[in-house]
């Protein structure tokens, strides 16, 4: 991305579309740190609006720049987190269980991570909770949609509107249903993403270490296996 001075022009002027190519505006203008990096750009929304967006939340793209609504950006940064922190729980559970660090070395680590995972778990459920917001919009914009083209086709099959005008209107909201769902499945699809990562289990180092001095039970059924020492 433009995130330099010297790159800065490429991206002044350019168009700037959301994910699903829908366009939102144009980028007029840059903020830099003393050392030059770009940080943010001002961006015009519809020839109405203008903002300053964090520059982490832009991307390249042959349409344009693209713009990450905040809702996904924020439910990507919840994923990684997540993936992070479970992964290094699991692997302290594992350097515990083969004991290959002391154990107030591993209570430190476990309950600093422990704080941070329950930290993590309710900036996820506000996040979720938008994320669900925004899925009941889409959910409304999807009915209104097809509303309007139920509207349209009566319309043109009583003889009240041209064939052409038709065709163009139809496939217009035809193309904007489409993107409406392909949204309403990338939000549900982080939802499902969030909720896998929180459900994702750890076995715990204490019961690892209890199962290894414990010796595995009889099953139930199966005759015991007698050895004959002559």
């Amino acid at each position: 991305m433009c995130e330099s001075i010297e790159k800065i022009a490429e991206c002044l002027n350019k168009p700037v579309v959301d994910p699903y190519g829908r366009r939102l505006g144009y980028i007029v203008s840059y903020y830099s740190n003393v050392d030059g990096r770009v940080y943010a750009l001002e961006v015009n929304f519809n020839e109405v609006e203008y903002r300053e967006v964090p520059i982490e939340r832009f991307s390249a793209s042959v349409e344009g720049v693209v713009l990450i609504p905040e809702h996904e950006y924020n439910a990507t940064l919840i994923e990684n987190r997540l993936k992070i922190v479970k992964a290094r729980l699991a692997s302290l559970e594992d350097l515990y269980s083969k004991k290959e660090i002391p154990i107030h070395v591993y209570e430190g680590f476990k309950k600093k991570l422990e704080e941070e995972l329950a930290k993590l778990k309710n900036s996820a459920r506000e996040v979720k909770e938008v994320l669900r917001k925004r899925i009941h919009e889409v959910e409304g914009l999807i009915a209104e949609v097809e509303k309007s083209m139920g509207s349209l086709k009566t319309s043109y099959l009583s003889g009240e509107i041209p064939e052409k005008p038709y065709l163009e209107a139809l496939n217009s909201m035809k193309k904007s249903l489409e993107i409406l769902i392909k949204e309403k499945e990338s939000l549900k699809k982080h939802i499902d993403a969030i909720e896998s990562l929180e459900a994702l289990p750890l076995a715990p180092a204490i019961g690892v270490k209890q199962a290894e001095k414990t010796p595995p039970s009889q099953p139930q059924g199966q005759p015991m296996q007698v050895v004959l020492i002559e």
